[in-house]
């Protein structure tokens, strides 16, 4: 149903019940819970969006629903992206002083294979990459989000000067010099983004049978961080039990955000997945031959 003249430059806001609706579409597609926080410009977008086509909300909605590319605009609208390199500097250096060094010793040139779920920009993915090809492993890092702008910024491998931060990760940000532009931009070469395969990867389907075929197998190393806290305890589980059993090798390594360790207890984390304290690290290992036939 189209506007009245009226209506379209009258001031539009939606009702609180018919956010809901709208947020309960996207929850129910994504696994997402917006928090509070990110409702409001949610919310705005939408807004803009009714007022852009000049439709009715039921109007908007019904669209919303048979159109993938604009569904995709609301998911695109709807992540929060905000990261940087090395973040969660402590992890990395246990790569750097541990993981990596041990790979080497015992597999030599052997590729190693790592999965960077919801790596949003790419500044996790090629934090990877690049901390693997300075401790001489090859790395084939696959960096995956449902928002595909992000994937889109991936993939071209360039970064503005606030990627950085002047805290976390500094020590690591040596590494990056060589990639740094006049301009403050970080810049990398053909040799690392041929180690980035960027793969949209809605997490909620994990475990069903249309994701399967997306999904990265025989993962060595897997990094799934800062994105539990916007999904329901359910879909934590099922998400970390496909991870476990799909995607992770025997003795394969899951790190999650230390901020997110305590929320992932055995309600949620499959039994083949067992947790381990290096210093003040935590990461999941994964038993040998174990299977979570729970």
């Amino acid at each position: 149903m189209q506007m009245s003249p009226t209506n379209q430059t009258a001031e539009f806001c939606l009702t609180q019940e018919e956010l809901d609706s709208f947020i309960a579409v996207l929850t129910e597609r994504t696994g997402i819970i917006p928090r509070a926080s990110h409702r409001d410009g949610i919310k705005g977008y939408i807004e803009r969006k009714i007022k852009e086509k000049s439709c009715s909300v039921q109007g908007y909605k019904n669209e919303l629903l048979m159109n993938e590319s604009l569904f995709n605009e609301l998911v695109n609208e709807s992540t929060v992206n905000e990261t940087y390199f090395f973040r969660e500097e402590k992890q990395f250096a246990l790569l750097r002083d541990r993981i990596f060094p041990m790979w080497r010793m015992m597999r030599g040139a052997a590729e190693i294979k790592i999965w960077s779920a919801a790596c949003s920009y790419g500044e996790e993915a090629y934090s990877l990459a690049l901390l693997a090809k300075t401790c001489g492993v090859k790395a084939l890092v696959t960096a995956s989000d449902i928002n595909s702008e992000v994937l889109e910024h991936c993939k071209n491998g360039v970064f503005l000067g606030s990627s950085l931060r002047q805290v976390d990760g500094l020590p690591f940000q040596s590494l990056l010099l060589p990639y740094k532009r006049t301009d403050g931009r970080i810049e990398f070469d053909s040799d690392i983004r041929a180690c980035i395969q960027p793969r949209l990867i809605n997490l909620s389907l994990l475990g069903t049978p249309v994701c399967d075929v997306m999904l990265p197998k025989m993962q060595d190393i897997i990094f799934i961080r800062n994105v539990f806290i916007y999904f329901s305890q359910e879909l934590r589980a099922r998400i970390l039990r496909t991870i476990a059993d799909k995607c992770l090798s025997d003795g394969g390594i899951l790190f999650v955000s230390m901020s997110e360790i305590a929320q992932l207890d055995s309600t949620v984390m499959p039994p083949s997945l067992e947790k381990i304290s290096d210093g003040s690290v935590f990461y999941f290992h994964k038993k040998t031959g174990g299977k979570d036939n729970g």
